[in-house]
Parts: structure tokens; C-alpha cells; sequence
């Protein structure tokens, strides 16, 4: 029974630390520096295929990407889109370009 209530013990407690983990991403955004850069880099490209592939309108692709993660910036240019947020550390932000004959693709400066 002592086994038991001891398995028990260290279930309860990797949950609660599994659960204040995932509430710390979500609720707060604490990421760390490479998961930042392929969340925004994955954002930008699917709202600019989003507006420029599928030819969705703003409003609905803005609500389509937060899914993933609400942008805290948006910027739609003639053929680009500039997406980005902050973190509790730091701010990431990332350029898709719109080529008509090559589809959407990263802008890394």
C-alpha cells in the first residue's frame, strides 16, 4: 500500500509540474529562443499564404493564424506579410514574401 500511495505521490507531482509548464507557454508566452523563431517564422508563412495563396480576407486569416499564436504585430504589404510578438524576454518577428510564380517564402535578412 506504502508502494501505491508512493507511485501516486510522484504521478500527482509530474502532472502539476507538466500542467505549471504548459500554463507558462500559454498564458505568458515563456519560450525559448529557437521555438520563438519557428513559431513566428511558421505564422508569417501561413498568413501569407493565407492572404496571397488562398486569397482570404485579413480578418479571417488574423483569425485563422491564432490558432497557432495571436501575433502581436501584423504588417500586410503589397505582396509581404510581417508577423510578431513578444515573449516574456524578448520579441521575435518574421517576413513572408508573395512571389505569384514560387508561392510564399521566409524572408531572413
Amino acid at each position: 500500500m506504502k508502494k501505491f500511495i508512493k507511485i501516486l505521490y510522484i504521478l500527482g507531482v509530474t502532472g502539476l509540474v507538466l500542467f505549471l509548464l504548459t500554463f507558462s507557454v500559454w498564458k505568458w508566452r515563456i519560450l525559448p529562443d529557437s521555438l520563438g523563431r519557428v513559431y513566428s517564422s511558421f505564422v508569417a508563412k501561413e498568413g501569407c499564404s493565407c492572404l496571397f495563396v488562398s486569397k482570404g480576407s485579413e480578418e479571417y486569416c488574423k483569425d485563422y493564424t491564432k490558432q497557432f499564436f495571436s501575433p502581436d504585430l501584423w504588417i500586410q504589404d503589397e505582396n509581404s506579410l510581417s508577423i510578431g510578438f513578444s515573449t516574456l524576454f524578448t520579441d521575435f518577428k518574421a517576413k513572408a514574401i508573395f512571389k505569384p510564380t514560387l508561392g510564399c517564402s521566409l524572408d531572413f535578412p
